[in-house]
């Protein structure tokens, strides 16, 4: 079951949420109402563990961001602190678009999303969930959101199963296909090459992007190139903080078209 969240822009617009809802959704109330969000229970799979989702929907011409949001986006986290019999809960995340607003490139969802969540219980019987969303939905102006959901998984009900495995489908794929990597110290940032051998995507206006494992380096929209088979990319890192070094082995980069995702994973 689902219990009452609050919503609450982290600007100087702060509404509650209305008293009265539909059955498991709360609408955050804006001057246009612009987001709305949901938990699915989804269900219990037979080795213990849950699978759940998170649905966000948005008015039109809105969007929300994906885990690298890009240039112009606002990051989405989530915190399950405060979770009865939870041991770790890890969020999927679909195929994401490309945005180009104002000269900027952003990485999210317009309209609708499902995010699915694999969720661990201590033991068995119920997950009380305790969830703290925070995400950025944005139009010709960002609007940062704090959200609070709590429900009730249990080991026994299977609520939203179609649209969290649709969900779980559209993720990208993973390849196995090597990244060779050169990093360049330009004193302040940093210069990141990324070279790999990939045949094309289905798709078209292919595009990458690059994450590092520290959440502290800033990652530029990369110069993106493909040869045949051969793609590079070249990114500038630089670090919110003390310069540190980089880790090769934590950069990730996510190939991206109209239709199409595919993740390669460490550099050699």
């Amino acid at each position: 079951m689902i219990k009452p969240i609050s919503l609450c822009a982290v600007t100087a617009l702060c509404v509650a949420a209305s008293p009265v809802l539909p059955v498991r959704a709360q609408v955050l109330e804006t001057v246009d109402s612009v987001v709305s969000v949901t938990l699915l229970e989804g269900w219990r799979e037979p080795d213990g563990s849950h699978y759940a989702g998170i649905q966000i929907d948005l008015a039109p011409g809105w969007k929300t961001y994906w885990r690298a949001p890009g240039d112009g986006g606002i990051p989405t986290t989530t915190n399950w602190d405060g979770s009865d019999n939870l041991a770790f809960a890890k969020v999927f995340w679909p195929r994401p678009e490309v945005f180009r607003t104002f000269g900027m490139r952003s990485v999210g969802y317009a309209d609708r999303v499902v995010l699915p969540v694999h969720l661990e219980a201590k033991e068995s019987g119920d997950i009380d969930a305790e969830l703290n969303l925070r995400l950025g939905v944005c139009n010709e102006i960002c609007l940062p959101v704090d959200v609070s959901l709590s429900g009730v998984l249990s080991d026994t009900d299977v609520i939203g199963m179609v649209p969290i495995q649709a969900a779980l489908t559209d993720r990208p794929e993973t390849s196995e296909a090597k990244l060779s990597c050169t990093l360049t110290d330009l004193g302040d940032e940093y210069r990141l090459d990324i070279a790999t051998n990939i045949a094309p995507l289905d798709g078209v206006a292919e595009t990458s992007v690059v994450e590092v494992g520290d959440q502290r380096v800033w990652v530029s929209e990369p110069r993106f190139m493909r040869d045949d088979n051969w793609v590079l990319s070249t990114v500038r890192l630089i670090p919110q903080h003390d310069k540190a070094d980089v880790d090769l082995s934590t950069v990730r980069m996510t190939l991206l078209t109209t239709t199409s995702a595919t993740e390669l994973r460490g550099c050699d």
